[in-house]
């Protein structure tokens, strides 16, 4: 079906106009007032149609920034991470993770009267970002050319898999296959071993996060010419973003780097290491980290041994400089490696599981590990908050939403 965009925009008429800056918006409700003016995005009303993971850690950024972030949902089932084991009380962890902070409105998107609502809901923010499959949100009218003529201010996101053009546009892309196709597994694992993907959903997470950058940026613009713009971003192009120096490489030498596990391809010692009872790793730079780590480990002698007086030397003899620190690392624990390296100005660490890393973290009281009280017979869930301080304050943490549970404020938007 089609229709005019004088007739979208006649449709999408609401009671907010915008003005030449962030326009002023209600914060999700239970947030508090003085809460809400403190955070940057106060103010920025976004509407997410993204499911999954990296448009949901997108708008989770946004919101916890102090953004109002109005998620549709299909309705019934709503998102299909809310079904995702374990449930605590009725409450999946994963959706709670990456849904916190946000309010919930069900909507058939495919529905006239869910086009009609998405449209008069567009011309009252200013943010919209979906994570469809390439040419899906323009099928459903919700493309940018329709949008942006209902909302010229609009700043629109897209998320795809493989970008936007092109003849792979229209696949469909989970982490998995983009981490595979990326080349990223290629670099994972060791060299003997085959690829590996990471144990993080690397393309989702990235991909939400340049998603943020292009979604601030535009509006920054925005401010300045009153003007939205268009912010694509797709799971490929951030992984390939994430090779850096190693693309480079390649373009410039035509080699295809190779899986080193820990270890770096021009850094000797660098990488990890086995002590008594665990791993460290340590990373070093410069000429003089050698006579540093063997003097640190009460092998002084070491440090005179020609094979491993310069960085460019321990390169060539690799292996039998590695022999030989894994040697001398074997008579102490992990913990004490890491102490009389520390002492010498070495960089280095513990090779800790995750479980034991965000035990050590909540101890440590620096507040980015939270407890999220929920309604009803869930109680509280525990949390890493969003990495970013304001002012010294952490940014608040809210629990997600209930289906459905702001279907309340789509009447504001419903003819009479």
């Amino acid at each position: 079906m089609t229709t005019s965009s004088d007739t979208l925009m006649a449709e999408a008429t609401t009671e907010r106009p915008h003005s030449t800056t962030f326009a002023e918006a209600p914060r999700v409700e239970g947030a508090s007032e003085a809460e809400g003016s403190a955070l940057p995005l106060s103010g920025v009303r976004i509407l997410d149609l993204t499911r999954y993971l990296s448009g949901p850690y997108a708008t989770l950024l946004l919101a916890e920034m102090g953004a109002e972030v109005i998620k549709v949902e299909v309705p019934e089932a709503g998102d299909d991470t809310r079904h995702i084991a374990p449930l605590q009380g009725d409450v999946s962890f994963y959706h709670s993770t990456i849904n916190r902070s946000k309010a919930s409105v069900e909507l058939d998107l495919k529905s006239e009267e869910g086009r009609k609502l998405v449209h008069a809901m567009v011309a009252d923010c200013d943010v919209f970002i979906q994570n469809f499959r390439t040419g899906v949100a323009e099928r459903l009218g919700f493309g940018y050319d329709v949008l942006s003529k209902i909302n010229p201010r609009l700043v629109y996101c897209s998320i795809s898999g493989f970008g936007g053009t092109g003849p792979e546009s229209r696949r469909a892309a989970f982490d998995l296959i983009v981490q595979a196709e990326s080349g990223v597994m290629s670099l994972n694992g060791e060299g003997d071993a085959p690829p590996s993907k990471l144990g993080l959903p690397v393309a989702d997470l990235t991909s939400g996060m340049f998603s943020v950058h292009g979604i601030l940026a535009a509006l920054l613009k925005r401010s300045r010419t009153g003007k939205g713009s268009l912010v694509e971003v797709s799971m490929m192009s951030s992984l390939l973003s994430l090779s850096v120096y190693n693309a480079t490489r390649y373009f410039v030498t035509g080699e295809t780097p190779k899986r080193m596990g820990s270890r770096h391809p021009g850094v000797v010692p660098y990488g990890q290491y086995a002590g008594s009872d665990g791993n460290i790793l340590l990373s070093t730079f410069s000429d003089g980290s050698w006579k540093k780590i063997v003097e640190a480990m009460d092998r002084p002698e070491l440090a005179e041994d020609p094979r491993f007086l310069t960085a460019a030397s321990r390169v060539v003899h690799r292996d039998a400089c590695d022999a030989l620190l894994s040697e001398v690392f074997s008579g102490f624990t992990s913990e004490e490696i890491v102490k009389r390296l520390h002492e010498a100005g070495i960089p280095c660490g513990v090779v800790r599981n995750l479980g034991e890393a965000l035990e050590m973290e909540a101890a440590s009281g620096s507040g980015s590990i939270t407890d999220v009280e929920y309604p009803g017979n869930v109680g509280s869930i525990r949390s890493v908050r969003i990495p970013i301080k304001f002012d010294g304050e952490w940014c608040p943490a809210k629990p997600a939403p209930a289906l459905g549970q702001d279907n309340a404020m789509l009447d504001r938007y419903r003819k009479p």
